[in-house]
């Protein structure tokens, strides 16, 4: 096979065209098929649609007598299209029905997992009321108990001949604070009226660990009370700034607070004292004594040993003379002692009751 290029003829390869030629051959024969086949089944549907939807009278007959019933294209058309919608509704159902199966399997847990949220939502509102109520008898006995705990303290600093209210403010006037001021706006919370409350008795619980309640000796017995008396020297009448414990020689002398060694050594009329600064304006000095165990700017704690009992200075005899200044002004040391004996029945009568509410569990 050849072919003219501009004047040229180049020869074909023999091979090449006859395979496209095949090719062409067996395409446009399938495509006439296709095309005749498309043809034949529109012919025959529409041969098929002619035949249904051709009117029609149907003959019913009962008994005697004959029923006529006319089908119209119409009819047949409405009868036709309903079974072929019910014939696809019954294929499409009886091939999604697993899934349909399984998405309403699904939504059902749902349905339950919400049902579970929604109890455990009620158990725990029930459970939110319940801690409500318990927070709110608990915050009520605790108020109970702070309030009267400030109060069993401010009667005992009062009984001692203190004002509470003053050495409260002492204890939080040196206390480093700052920032800008804030009025204000409404009422006290219940939270802010805990936190004032619980402030307070902190600083009440601070100040009476610092206030000489207990007597310098263990057993005594008082040989001068605080206040006018006949000099044991002179015999003139004069002020006692002190109280006069007796008891043996070289008995030991406890602090009755804790605080900072002041002075000790010998001083004129006192003998052998020690003198102690236990803050918020108060101190105690011990006279009269045979030594003393602490040296001037030394820290003692409630109860320690400071001394012993004597009769160094100006006396008849030995016992231990003892003062309690506040502001530097001379107290009567029997007030505080009275108090702090009411203190200590008070909290024993309460461990007490605590040994015996365990005993009854």
């Amino acid at each position: 096979m050849t072919h003219d290029f501009g004047g040229k003829i180049v020869p074909l390869p023999t091979t090449l065209c006859s395979k496209n030629t095949d090719d062409s051959a067996i395409i446009y024969t399938v495509l006439g098929s296709i095309i005749k086949l498309i043809f034949y089944l529109k012919k025959k549907l529409k041969s098929f649609l002619l035949w249904i939807l051709t009117p029609r009278e149907l003959i019913l007959r009962q008994r005697d007598r004959m029923y006529g019933i006319r089908l119209s294209t119409k009819i047949q058309g409405f009868i036709l299209s309903s079974l072929i919608i019910m014939g696809g509704w019954i294929v499409y159902s009886s091939v999604f029905y697993v899934k349909f199966d399984e998405l309403i399997t699904l939504k059902n847990k749902k349905i339950s997992v919400l049902n579970d949220n929604l109890d455990v939502a009620k158990k725990d509102q029930e459970t939110l009321g319940k801690l409500q109520k318990e927070y709110a008898t608990t915050t009520s006995l605790f108020l109970d108990s702070t309030e009267n705990n400030s109060q069993t303290l401010e009667k005992t600093i009062i009984e001692a001949g203190l004002d509470p209210n003053e050495l409260v403010k002492r204890s939080t006037g040196d206390t480093p604070r700052g920032g800008a001021f804030v009025p204000e706006t409404g009422e006290v919370t219940k939270e802010q009226f805990i936190k004032n409350n619980l402030q307070k008795l902190e600083a009440l619980q601070n100040i009476i660990s610092t206030v000489p309640l207990i007597a310098p000796l263990d057993y005594y017995w008082v040989s001068s009370n605080y206040g006018r008396r006949k000099d044991p020297i002179n015999g003139k009448y004069a002020t006692h700034y002190g109280i006069d414990l007796v008891a043996q020689t070289s008995t030991i002398i406890s602090a009755t607070a804790a605080g900072i060694v002041t002075a000790s050594g010998k001083r004129a009329n006192y003998g052998t004292m020690i003198e102690i600064d236990h803050g918020y304006g108060l101190k105690t000095r011990y006279g009269h004594l045979h030594k003393v165990n602490k040296k001037k700017g030394e820290i003692v704690d409630f109860r320690e040993e400071i001394g012993r009992l004597g009769s160094s200075g100006r006396v008849t005899g030995p016992h231990l003379h003892y003062e309690v200044l506040y502001d530097y002004k001379p107290q009567n040391p029997a007030k505080f002692i009275n108090a702090g004996k009411n203190v200590f029945k008070v909290n024993k009568i309460k461990e007490d009751n605590k040994i015996g509410n365990l005993e009854k569990r």
